[in-house]
């Protein structure tokens, strides 16, 4: 994992005037459910139209919802957060430890689990550390001791090295020299 700087935005606990720009991305995460949930109507819609293509999107998304969740995020790759909502609630989420701020990719805004304002989003944050320490870095394993040489095998190393030694007596008297 790379090295991340975690950001803070405000101070949840602390008292908080909600500025312009709350508003201002309040209303935009508003606007986005509300055109998120036109979309979905008019899918519905072509759905209830063509049952053929119901099916065949609902096998998309069972596939695609198979896929993200085939991999629980570990423990330790994930970062707590006190978040103060639009609502003014303060409650603590959880985001990828890779992100530097709870609002990166498209998570600015959030359900309150306390009064159910969906979306309300997130006016201030402040890093609270990791849900898990990392583990530690495992040791190498150490490397196999080579087994000692069977019986069998010494027997056959044996015999070619008796071997060898006979063919250069053989050449050595062939060539005149003498035993070596």
């Amino acid at each position: 994992m790379r090295d991340v700087t975690y950001e803070s935005h405000g101070v949840p606990l602390e008292e908080y005037q909600l500025t312009r720009k709350d508003h201002r991305e309040q209303q935009s995460s508003e606007d986005a459910g509300r055109w998120a949930k036109k979309i979905i109507a008019e899918k519905k819609a072509e759905e209830a139209a063509d049952p053929v293509l119901k099916a065949h999107r609902d096998e998309v998304a069972r596939r695609a919802w198979k896929m993200i969740t085939s991999r629980k995020t570990p423990d330790h790759e994930l970062m707590r957060w006190r978040v103060r909502l639009y609502c003014g609630h303060i409650v603590e989420t959880r985001r990828h430890a890779e992100s530097a701020r709870p609002t990166f990719a498209g998570a600015s805004s959030m359900q309150c689990p306390e009064c159910g304002k969906d979306p309300s989003y997130i006016v201030a944050f402040e890093p609270l550390g990791l849900l898990a320490e990392p583990p530690k870095p495992r040791k190498p394993a150490p490397a196999p001791t080579p087994r000692p040489p069977t019986r069998a095998q010494l027997e056959r190393r044996l015999a070619e090295l008796e071997a060898e030694v006979s063919e250069l007596r053989r050449q050595a008297a062939a060539s005149g020299s003498g035993d070596p």
